[in-house]
């Protein structure tokens, strides 16, 4: 992996980046010039799950190359706020637990699912999933249940397997 720091232009932050050889995002930060902070791994009001959307040119004179400790410790002070949302997750979601939830994202790590417990995310195999659900049902919204399989306490996600899509939309209230 390699880690990137973006200095944008006036009044759009500071990014940093943990990318791939082929320059895939797998993780992003961004701090904006008024100190708020998003970070790829939790859903954003207005923003979503913010991650590149494609590979990043290393060549460009924006990016400047920093050291993994760099980012990980601006990584980790961004976990630190949440460790308590994350706690209360892990107790919510025990390993073993079957959940239901809705596709959020699709990440180089795996597809996003949403869990419907604010904040927490789980992650399942985007091809795992794909082998055995109708094209038609691989977008956002579509529900999803699965069972715990384990925590990743990098992105404070909730580890699930056995998932399949249900053929049905969440329809949230004022959204669908």
């Amino acid at each position: 992996m390699k880690y990137l720091k973006d200095i944008q232009e006036q009044g759009m932050g500071t990014w940093y980046f943990e990318i791939d050889n082929d320059g895939v995002a797998y993780r992003q930060i961004v701090y904006h010039d008024d100190g708020t902070c998003i970070t790829s791994n939790r859903k954003h009001d207005f923003y979503h799950f913010m991650l590149a959307e494609h590979p990043l040119n290393t060549q460009e004179s924006c990016y400047k190359e920093i050291n993994q400790a760099e980012f990980e410790k601006l990584w980790y002070e961004q976990l630190q706020l949440g460790l308590e949302d994350w706690r209360r997750t892990k107790t919510l979601f025990p390993v073993g637990t079957r959940v239901e939830g809705y596709i959020e994202a699709f990440f180089p790590q795996g597809t996003l699912i949403n869990l419907m417990e604010t904040p927490a995310i789980g992650i399942t195999d985007t091809s795992t999933l794909k082998s055995a659900t109708p094209a038609e049902w691989m977008y956002p919204h579509y529900r999803v249940i699965a069972e715990v399989s384990g925590y990743d306490e990098v992105n404070h996600w909730v580890l699930l397997k056995h998932a399949e899509v249900i053929g049905s939309q969440f329809e949230e209230a004022g959204h669908m």
